[in-house]
């Protein structure tokens, strides 16, 4: 009889094939333990759900939100790699905080988003990121929660809370463009003519069709990065 070889895995292999593994339980324990919260409000407080009203609501949530998730997955996994994505998506926030610290991490220890050494930084960083913020929510919440919502609802600083996602994403952004400005040009170029356009903000930019958007934008993006490839304009 013929005995079929077992090829060894490399480390690489067995890095992913564990961080897989790990990732795909915590989320399926953290989906679980997020949808036992209104399973057992309902239980506990005998609310009657009508799942004539609360099905169609549902599907209206779920067909403005799994594009965008779906979207946001594809475009940060070549960022932060697999285990950032997987711990990102359990504990939140990934836009305004988990994406930056990841990319502050990883350009403090000078590694490249992608590689081997950027995706276990990347890892560290938002977990690390993660601890801290909960921390500082837990002490907020007990110890200074009412001397800072004065501070925090002065009209004064609300444009400055009111702006501080542009704020993020322009600070996450100018590394890259400034690192490849002739990949850059392409995408702000379509960004600004579809914003300025007469139903930019209205369609292109709305809540419900955002997550489309970035889609169009990621393909294009690369579809106009493969031909500048093709014509020798990309060094």
């Amino acid at each position: 009889m013929n005995e079929t070889k077992q090829v060894p895995i490399t480390e690489d292999e067995a890095f992913d094939n564990k961080i897989n593994f790990l990732g795909r339980w915590t989320s399926i324990l953290a989906i679980l333990a997020m949808l036992m919260v209104p399973c057992v409000v309902t239980l506990v407080f005998e609310i009657q759900v009508n799942l004539s009203q609360a099905i169609p609501i549902a599907i209206g949530l779920i067909s403005m939100f799994a594009p965008m998730a779906i979207v946001e997955n594809i475009s940060y996994y070549p960022i932060i790699g697999a285990g950032g994505v997987y711990l990102s998506c359990i504990t939140g926030n990934i836009m305004n905080m988990k994406l930056p610290c990841a990319l502050s991490g990883m350009s403090i220890a000078g590694v490249e988003p992608g590689s081997r050494k950027g995706d276990i930084i990347s890892i560290l960083a938002v977990a690390v990121s993660s601890l801290v913020t909960t921390a500082i929510l837990f002490i907020s919440m007990l110890a200074i929660g009412q001397f800072l919502a004065p501070v925090l609802s002065n009209p004064i600083l609300q444009p400055g809370f009111a702006n501080i996602l542009p704020a993020l994403m322009g600070a996450v952004a100018v590394p890259f463009v400034i690192r490849s400005p002739r990949l850059s040009v392409f995408p702000i170029i379509l960004c600004l003519v579809m914003y300025l356009c007469p139903i930019g903000k209205t369609v292109f930019f709305s809540p419900y069709y955002q997550s489309y958007t970035m889609l169009g934008v990621m393909l294009l993006s690369v579809a106009a990065a493969y031909f500048m490839h093709k014509q020798g304009l990309l060094k």
